[in-house]
């Protein structure tokens, strides 16, 4: 079996109504368009300093993500995990890269092979936060895709993103008069299992208090 993490972490928490899956890849090496921003406060690259065992695990996804065989050993994988008793008939929200991101048009054609399988299962919701916009395409309805805003993010992409409708999801420094004004596409970040909004895809824009 693939490494999937199914303990969550401090926002992505297990609850009575939904249950995770993790899939991650080592920080800023996979991440192609990462903006100096990206880089300066990634939280990704901090977990792998503190964690010695954290590096060792994503950089073993990386290989695997790039075998011929990794659709169909993602597709039993996941499988095998929603099978089991704590995942049978619950609501499922899987989150490819906590850390990492799309690192080519072939790797991201192997996601939507995997999301595109599960279709007809009306428990598990794919998500990815991504800056790799040139490689999205043709998204079945069970994979969310937002574009990750920030505020060095070049202006043609941004632009692109805004003329194509693209879902995002940003992070800045916001008061009690700028939450008020976003109204539902304010996310308050502190447990995703009970807010839920990003796995929404009629909610277009997220924005969060920057963390």
């Amino acid at each position: 079996m693939l490494n999937i993490n199914t303990k969550g972490n401090k926002k992505l928490r297990n609850n009575d109504n939904v249950r995770f899956m993790i899939w991650n890849l080592p920080a800023q090496k996979t991440c192609p368009f990462a903006t100096e921003h990206c880089k300066k406060y990634c939280y990704a690259k901090k977990a792998e300093r503190i964690y010695p065992n954290v590096l060792p695990s994503r950089e073993r996804n990386f290989v695997e993500s790039t075998k011929r065989d990794f659709v169909f050993n993602m597709i039993t994988t996941i499988e095998t995990l929603l099978n089991r008793k704590a995942y049978k008939d619950e609501k499922v929200y899987f989150r490819i890269h906590e850390s990492g991101d799309f690192y080519s048009q072939v790797y991201f054609d192997k996601w939507l092979d995997i999301a595109d399988y599960f279709q007809d299962n009306e428990n598990i919701i794919f998500l990815a936060y991504t800056k790799s916009i040139n490689f999205i395409h043709d998204l079945p309805s069970n994979f969310i895709v937002r574009f990750s805003l920030w505020d060095d993010t070049p202006e043609k992409y941004a632009f692109f993103v805004k003329l194509a409708n693209f879902p995002t999801y940003s992070a800045d420094r916001l008061n009690v008069e700028d939450i008020a004004k976003l109204g539902e596409s304010y996310c308050d970040c502190k447990d995703c299992g009970t807010c839920g909004k990003c796995y929404d895809r009629t909610i277009k824009n997220i924005v969060c208090n920057i963390h």
